[in-house]
């Protein structure tokens, strides 16, 4: 079995169970959907972007860093804090009562697209396995010698993540009845799509071939269960890992006329971030913004 994390005593007992759980942190978002009230303060994002910081946990009350307030201005046309910090706050709060105080946290926006008018089903990865092998997570997918063998759950580390949608449509999830056969149809397939070639970065030909075919077979086979997703002031906490990860999925995005703001955050102790950003080369802490045009703007924290 993959390695626990206690939880807070109001959602230790579903957290721990099953491998997504929907949880609270903006009852007025909440209560805006019962009513259908419409976001008064909908905003445009006028192109694809992301801002990441990889560091201890960023104290609101002293305003974000420098290089969130550039990507907010480049890439919305609206202020974005008001919809992130209550996300902010309660996932500082959350990590801080179980042990960890540091994270990977990444803003995501993107414009309408039909990159995933077809499902993209799949777990994550476990962020800091066999990191002390040289490999980086989400590479060497569609190979199968001895670098894609499962990870000592020994050496797993913190297995868990936590996202949300500040607008736009949420993650969605296989139904927890359904979890454990979407799993083992995506060993399968993943087994079934696996070559051997020799893997050379984590863009490899091989790999990507591999990662289609599996998409296909997992849309195909696992159209019938049925999906979830959480609401709006909800966050999804779940589980990462081939094993005992949770299979979701990008929502379809093409309706999304506004465009989607997408919030994740990879939790892990200062140990585990460093050696993770330190495989791309990268000091800690760090924090950086990739926009249109492909520039990236990196600063050290």
């Amino acid at each position: 079995m993959a390695a626990t994390v206690a939880m807070s005593p109001a959602i230790s007992a579903v957290a721990c169970k099953n491998e997504y759980t929907f949880l609270e942190y903006s009852p007025e978002q909440k209560q805006q959907q019962r009513q259908h009230q419409q976001d008064s303060e909908q905003i445009n994002v006028k192109h694809d972007a992301s801002w990441s910081y990889c560091g201890p946990l960023l104290n609101s009350g002293f305003g974000m860093p420098t290089t969130f307030d550039e990507f907010a201005r480049a890439t919305f046309t609206g202020p974005v804090l008001a919809k992130l910090l209550p996300f902010l706050d309660f996932v500082n709060t959350f990590l801080a009562s179980n042990g960890l105080h540091h994270y990977f946290l990444t803003v995501r926006a993107t414009t309408p697209t039909h990159e995933f008018d077809h499902p993209r089903w799949h777990t994550d990865d476990l962020f800091f396995a066999n990191l002390t092998d040289g490999y980086l997570p989400g590479s060497r997918l569609g190979g199968n010698g001895q670098e894609n063998r499962p990870a000592d759950p020994r050496i797993a580390g913190t297995d868990w993540k936590i996202c949300t949608t500040l607008q736009g449509p949420a993650t969605l999830f296989i139904p927890h009845k359904h979890q454990s056969l979407a799993r083992e149809t995506q060993r399968r397939a993943q087994e079934a799509a696996s070559t051997d070639h020799q893997c050379l970065s984590i863009r490899c030909v091989g790999c990507a071939s591999a990662a289609d075919q599996v998409r296909e077979e997992l849309d195909a086979k696992l159209a019938s269960c049925g999906v979830e997703a959480a609401m709006p002031g909800e966050c999804t906490f779940f589980r990462v890992g081939r094993d005992d990860g949770a299979i979701h999925s990008e929502p379809v995005m093409s309706n999304e006329q506004c465009g989607r703001v997408f919030v994740n955050v990879v939790p892990g102790t200062e140990q585990e971030l460093r050696l993770l950003i330190g495989k791309w080369g990268m000091e800690f802490p760090r924090e950086w913004w990739v926009g249109s045009n492909h520039i990236l703007r990196v600063h050290n924290s």
